[in-house]
């Protein structure tokens, strides 16, 4: 069966409170599991600020600025892993430098997702594979604004692929795992053009469900 993560990113807000809220959502909405983003921002804004690309979608902005407000600190973690066993759903986190995978190895996160930004940076890649924990890789995007994704579980589960969908309104698509961004409707933030409130979060559950039918 196809799993279903719900992304929480910056959709927040800034807030813990708004984060557990999403996690209860993503739960009633039929989600699978659910994902937050460990970074800090002023190091991943040096880090990508060479690359014109990332430059383009931030539309001009600064990244420092748009990642200030995206950022999850880690001080929340420990509550946001305890809401999301609380709800009954697992989770896990993209990480962008080794200090990432550091942190949360002590928090106990059970997968890491690297983004096709680092799909190249092999310091992260190390840092991930040490830890023995499965991987979501991004390897690529397409017009759609899909991004495809190889998950390794090791040797003895060999590798899936699926989709992470970053498109307006939400694209249907096969594959062993879907990862969409899930907001609430009463806050915006810099990620809301492609992310799903909880209504639609649930329909397009509803949908990829039916195309495995």
């Amino acid at each position: 069966m196809t799993e279903i993560v719900a992304e929480i990113s910056g959709n927040h807000g800034g807030s813990l409170e708004n984060a557990c809220r999403l996690i209860a959502e993503a739960k009633k909405a039929g989600a699978d599991s659910v994902k937050f983003q460990c970074f800090e921002p002023e190091r991943l804004a040096w880090k990508r600020d060479s690359n014109p690309y990332i430059r383009e979608l931030a539309g001009g902005k600064s990244l420092f600025d748009l990642y200030r407000k995206t950022h999850t600190p880690k001080t929340w973690f420990k509550a946001l892993s305890e809401c999301a066993y609380r709800h009954d759903l697992p989770w896990f986190s993209s990480v962008f430098d080794p200090a990432d995978v550091a942190f949360l190895e002590t928090m106990g996160c059970p997968r890491y997702k690297i983004s096709a930004f680092e799909m190249l940076d092999g310091d992260l890649i190390n840092a991930v594979v040490a830890t023995g924990k499965p991987i979501v890789m991004s390897v690529r995007s397409t017009a759609t604004a899909t991004v495809l994704l190889a998950s390794e579980y090791g040797e003895s589960s060999g590798v899936m692929f699926g989709h992470s969908d970053h498109s307006e309104h939400g694209h249907l698509a096969n594959g062993l795992m879907i990862e969409r961004h899930i907001r609430l409707p009463d806050v915006e933030t810099p990620d809301t053009k492609f992310s799903s409130t909880p209504d639609e979060f649930r329909d397009y559950v509803k949908r990829i469900r039916g195309l495995k039918r």
